[in-house]
């Protein structure tokens, strides 16, 4: 299975800015049996790298002249040739599990879960259990969410997102991990790529985001709620945190006045 990426990310500027800045969490972290053939991040002005504290990886552009527009644009090719159930990764984690227990942010959880989980305390509490127990809250999750763009947008949080029933993988993926901090199950937030030319898939002409939960023994474990499936090996991660603000492909900040549109197209299709 080989799969190409091309992503561009466009930001038009009403008035012409002085100064821009924009990180950019788009660079993989393959799972085992994944191979990255090729991968490359272009954007204007002074480029720098580094790693932010949940271990992704950063790519900073930043531009120091009169500007009223960005476009960072992403081009690579992957494959996988794995046979594992679930995509397993060889990193070390940069936090210990319980950290991704906090209620905090986009994915802060409430009484209103409450009827999601209910049964499903006891099962969680048993390592052997907790993967079929966890795919059951993933069935529930998308029972209760129905896939639909145009509803919420980057800033919707999970209380929202469950109270409104629709909404597209981000919100499901929020709605997923709440459910399952509220289980005191540590879960946290991906973002990544998944092949958006199979018209089965929920997935828009942007990057694309899931869960991982983790289970002692097995270390962290996906599930795709929007899709109601463990990713597979067309499931390229990229960037984790406690909620999307954490694991944004792009975000950014400039010196100026007026609005800022953001268009974004991705592409990720099958090649061989």
């Amino acid at each position: 299975m080989r799969l190409s990426v091309h992503h561009v990310t466009h930001f038009e500027f009403d008035r012409p800015s002085g100064h821009s800045i924009h990180d950019v969490r788009l660079t993989p972290k393959p799972a085992t049996g994944q191979r990255i053939i090729s991968w490359r991040i272009d954007g204007p002005g002074k480029r720098s790298e580094w790693t932010d504290g949940h271990g992704n990886q950063v790519t900073t552009f930043s531009v120091a002249h009169q500007h009223s527009a960005v476009e960072i644009v992403v081009t690579g090719l992957y494959d996988y040739s794995g046979a594992d159930q679930w995509l397993r990764y060889a990193d070390t984690p940069t936090l210990p599990a319980p950290f991704w227990l906090r209620n905090t942010g986009m994915a802060r959880h409430d009484a209103s879960f409450d009827p999601v989980i209910a049964g499903l305390q006891d099962g969680v509490i048993d390592p052997t259990k907790r993967v079929s127990v966890l795919h059951e809250l993933m069935a529930r999750v998308r029972d209760r969410m129905a896939y639909k763009t145009g509803v919420s947008t980057v800033d919707t949080t999970a209380i929202e997102a469950l109270a409104r029933g629709a909404g597209v993988a981000q919100d499901t993926a929020h709605v997923f991990i709440a459910c399952c901090r509220r289980l005191g199950v540590p879960a946290r937030y991906v973002s990544g790529y998944l092949r958006n030319d199979d018209p089965e898939l929920h997935v828009g002409h942007t990057s694309h985001s899931w869960a991982e939960a983790w289970v002692p023994g097995l270390d962290w474990v996906g599930f795709d709620p929007a899709n109601g499936i463990s990713p597979r090996g067309d499931s390229l991660r990229v960037a984790i945190g406690l909620d999307y603000h954490d694991a944004a492909p792009v975000s950014g900040r400039r010196i100026g006045f007026g609005d800022a549109r953001m268009t974004v197209d991705a592409e990720v299709k099958l090649v061989g």
